[in-house]
């Protein structure tokens, strides 16, 4: 990303964006390093995250997709590469319904 880019966003999105990059790029590692977290969180998701403290903030993703689009699409790509279905439709249910 250019200079030019980052100085369009205010540096609470631009620090928001990082936050979320380096949660997904973690999240993508432990995924890809270590087979009993990628079991139970697939079993049960919110609960591995919270665990292990990953915290995954709309605002901070939205900050993301706005600051840096093409981090975040090769964050998610890999992401997606490591998880099912199941998983991505659990995240985006709210955990009181």
């Amino acid at each position: 990303m250019t200079q030019t880019a980052v100085s369009s966003f205010t540096a609470q999105q631009v620090a928001e964006a990082e936050k979320a990059a380096q949660t997904l790029e973690a999240l993508v590692a432990r995924l890809g390093s270590d087979e009993s977290f990628a079991a139970a969180l697939k079993d049960k998701p919110r609960k591995t995250l919270a665990d292990a403290g990953i915290v995954i903030e709309k605002e901070s993703m939205e900050s993301l997709m706005l600051v840096d689009a093409e981090r975040f699409d090769r964050a998610c790509e890999l992401l997606f590469d490591l998880v099912d279905s199941d998983f991505l439709i659990t995240m985006s249910t709210p955990s009181c319904g």
